[in-house]
């Protein structure tokens, strides 16, 4: 790979030499005018592979030297260039101006990232967030170092054959034409890690990949000191194979541990992304055992400086492995370990559940949208037994994207021009966006035309090489950019129903074919390679796409990937998303498009129950979070059809004024609000700093708060069984006196709460009041009694309220009042 960078050095004119440092740093892939640049070299090349390392190498010198004397494209790469240096060595970012103190850096953990087409090792949302993650650390200027994995095939390439069935294609990818490089050791040699597998040790090699400020470094196995079989490990993201699977994901979570100790970095903080790099804490009760604390002492720290983001609101979703399996690949990993105390972290029956283990070893834990918050407090229930929902211990931190990667240049130019360039460095605050209204309303429309136009070039050129390879000799598309289109583009899911539009073809056949007001939908998004309801759902669209009534109205867009993405979040009018509540836990493709002003069209689910508001698009079916069935496909198929027909198309063709007004509100509302940067700032304020300063409290004096929580848990564990509530008495409907034994606890270990309000269904009580009974008095007698008391804000005497008392344990150092997930009750009585 140096003699990769040496040879595009010796092509480089003196003058233009910088070009080289910028093609390893993909702070390019979000700035307009770093794009251009390449652009310039040249346009179609960087259309197909938006690839600066390959790109310079397929440049022939003659080329770069006529670049190099080329007025127009010194100025830009001038220009460029300052840009760039100026953000590497910006002295002051938002970082540094609000956590001044900071020594350690964040460590993010995650199976894939989509950074940029021309390193393809994401499948879709997952990654496509972990990248505008990553991007957004670099802007605020957070020490950020985030590691994953490098898949030598990716994910695949889509194929569609002429019956609709999806081929996977697995191209090999050579990393010495990738914008990364290989970490070198201090011998300056290919740097090597020593990863425990079964009973021998994988080698695996590193790259580092420059994210603006931040670095990711993959980890890879594909080394000769390897056999045969442990190079193949990380031949393909989301590998099928159970065993492939399990070693990716020890690779990814003890081999990113071993990997940052090689490099010198101690981390203050550790966000898993997914429970796929939940062995990291493996790893680190493991060494933290080494320095001579116990099991427990070792998880309570681990566990204070772990942060946790779930994304799955499926069960199936999350990875799930037999116990025995685990253990057959942890053989050397466990050796001299309490390897059952391990095993129990995760076990669920006969299994290792990697979410469950990512849970019990995290402090903060979240998920992506306020409603996948609760219905994943209803999936964890079972962890936090005797915790009411609202307070079980997982919070809400809605995604983002990253604003600068996914609007479109036009839209940028707008925005710069009539909002400000301050957008780019405050994205998240709500103030600025308002000044979109001084948008005029031609300049907007045309900048949306441009982005369609684009949009319809890329659908084009892939219809003309998918006809090429499969020899079909018919008309390319011909969409006039005036004309409505809707686009479907995420992964095809049985539940994220692709096909719901097509439920009444006669009705769907009225729509698109009314010559005065013609409509066009436009389908992207592959189907796992294993999911065979996908890829039938993918088959059915492409099937109704070449019936004769809706050729060249609906247009199956082949292999979708970040760069068909940018394009078509801009370039359609209506971003059409209908899954089955509450299976979406998230979803970041409607913030892009609304980002760009196309209007959302959605099922009342994820972020659009926060980012609907009555002016920025339309909610199909109702506005409930109620769980959705197949058996309400029916109706939300009536819902849609009636939208487009009564709302959409109407207003689109007859109200362009209202259509424009709706895309300005679009951008003003979603903007801010579902940008990274707020997200980003949010994980900041809500986790990292917590969990950063649990670090430096849990690691002074030799651990000496590790041991002290430590062994008040373990002083908890012992007692729980036999800590009960005797006796309560309540005086004038309001004043209550309880009796508890704390065998053997202090009251100072223990809250005793009075808990009361109406009553619902079951044990429920809504919106309950709790009142924290103090003056502990110990009655004697040999016994560890103690009365507390103490009075009702409200008078317990309504007939409609019911009251109860519960204790549990109390520390005034521990993140979440029932991280335990330990609670004695007593009640419910009628007040």
């Amino acid at each position: 790979m140096e003699d990769v960078k040496k040879m595009i050095e010796s092509k480089l004119p003196g003058n233009i030499e910088g070009l080289l440092e910028l093609a390893y740093n993909y702070w390019w892939s979000w700035n307009r005018r770093a794009t251009r640049l390449w652009e310039k070299i040249d346009p179609e090349h960087w259309r197909e592979y938006k690839n600066p390392v390959k790109l310079l190498l397929d440049t022939p010198e003659e080329r770069l030297k006529e670049l190099s004397k080329d007025d127009d494209f010194m100025n830009l790469y001038e220009l460029v260039m300052d840009q760039f240096r100026h953000y590497m060595e910006a002295e002051s970012t938002w970082f540094s101006t609000n956590y001044p103190k900071w020594d350690r850096p964040i460590v993010y953990m995650c199976m894939e990232y989509g950074i940029s087409k021309s390193l393809p090792i994401y499948s879709g949302g997952l990654g496509i967030l972990a990248g505008d993650h990553v991007k957004t650390a670099s802007d605020l200027g957070l020490p950020f170092i985030a590691v994953g994995l490098l898949y030598k095939h990716g994910y695949f390439r889509q194929e569609i054959d002429e019956n609709g069935r999806q081929r996977e294609v697995f191209p090999e990818h050579s990393p010495e034409e990738m914008p990364i490089e290989p970490v070198l050791g201090k011998d300056g040699k290919p740097l090597r890690v020593e990863v425990p597998i079964e009973d021998r040790m994988v080698y695996a090699r590193a790259f580092k990949v420059k994210v603006g400020r931040v670095e990711l470094y993959l980890l890879d196995t594909d080394v000769p000191e390897n056999d045969e079989d442990d190079r193949k490990i990380c031949d393909y993201l989301y590998n099928a194979e159970m065993d492939k699977r399990i070693k990716q994901e020890i690779l990814l979570g003890i081999g990113g541990m071993r990997l940052l100790r090689a490099l010198g970095v101690e981390p203050g903080v550790i966000h898993l992304n997914e429970g796929h790099p939940a062995f990291a804490n493996f790893q680190r009760i493991a060494w933290y055992m080494d320095e001579g604390l116990s099991f427990m002492e070792a998880w309570s720290l681990v566990r204070g400086t772990t942060i946790f983001t779930t994304h799955t609101p499926v069960p199936a979703g999350h990875d799930r492995f037999p116990i025995t399996e685990v253990e057959k690949r942890l053989e050397k990993f466990f050796e001299g370990l309490p390897k059952e105390r391990f095993l129990d972290l995760g076990r669920e029956g006969d299994q290792i559940n990697m979410t469950l283990l990512s849970i019990s070893t995290s402090s903060y834990v979240n998920g992506v949208s306020k409603l996948h918050a609760e219905v994943s407090k209803r999936m964890w229930q079972d962890i936090w037994k005797e915790v009411p929902l609202d307070e079980i211990p997982i919070e809400a931190i809605t995604n983002g994207v990253h604003t600068k990667t996914w609007l479109h240049n036009e839209i940028k130019k707008l925005i710069d021009r009539y909002v400000g360039r301050i957008w780019r460095e405050h994205a998240n605050i709500e103030g600025i966006w308002y000044a979109v209204e001084r948008i005029p309303n031609e300049e907007l429309w045309e900048a949306h035309l441009k982005a369609k136009k684009e949009f319809i070039e890329l659908l084009r050129r892939k219809a003309i090489r998918r006809n090429t390879r499969l020899g079909i000799d018919e008309p390319l598309p011909e969409i006039d950019e005036n004309a409505l289109i809707i686009g479907f583009a995420r992964r095809f899911a049985t539940y994220k129903r692709a096909t719901l539009i097509l439920s009444d073809l006669e009705r769907l056949k009225r729509l698109l074919n009314n010559p005065k007001r013609p409509v066009y939908i436009v389908f992207g998004g592959k189907a796992h390679p294993m999911d065979e309801g996908g890829k039938e759902f993918l088959r059915r669209v492409y099937e109704v796409s070449r019936m004769p009534e809706f050729k060249g109205k609906i247009f199956v867009m082949e292999n979708y990937d970040m760069g068909s993405a940018r394009l078509m979040v801009a370039g359609v009018d209506v971003w059409l998303n209908n899954p089955r509540r509450p299976m979406e836990a998230s979803g970041t493709s409607g913030m892009k498009a609304g980002l760009n002003g196309v209007l959302n069209v959605s099922i009342y689910d994820g972020w659009w129950v926060e980012g609907y508001n009555g002016k920025n698009g339309w909610v199909i079916g109702e506005e409930t979070t109620e769980p959705e069935t197949e058996a309400d496909d029916p109706k939300d198929a009536e819902s849609l059809y009636r939208l487009l027909e009564e709302e959409v198309i109407p207003t689109y063709y007859s109200n362009r004024e209202r259509w424009i007004y709706m895309m300005k509100e679009s951008i003003k509302s979603i903007a801010p609000r579902f940008s990274t940067h707020r997200m980003v700032k949010e994980y900041m304020d809500k986790f990292y700093s917590k969990a950063m300063s649990n670090h430096i409290w849990l690691t002074r004096e030799n651990y000496h708060e590790t041991r002290n929580i430590a062994a008040w848990k373990e002083r908890i564990l012992a007692s729980w069984p036999n800590v009960r509530i005797e006796r309560i008495l309540t005086q004038d409907a309001r004043a209550v006196e309880v009796t508890v034994d704390l065998d053997g606890l202090n009251p100072e270990d223990v809250k005793v709460e009075l808990y009361y309000g109406v009553k619902a269904e079951g044990y429920i009580i809504e919106k309950p009041h709790i009142i924290e009974l103090k003056h502990p008095e110990d009655l004697g007698g040999g016994r560890w009694l103690y009365r507390y008391e103490g009075s009702a804000l409200k008078h317990l005497g309504n007939p409609c309220w019911h009251y109860a008392v519960r204790v549990h344990p109390h520390h005034e150092k521990l993140p979440h009042e029932f991280l335990l997930g330990l609670v004695k009750w007593k009640g419910f009585f009628e007040a």
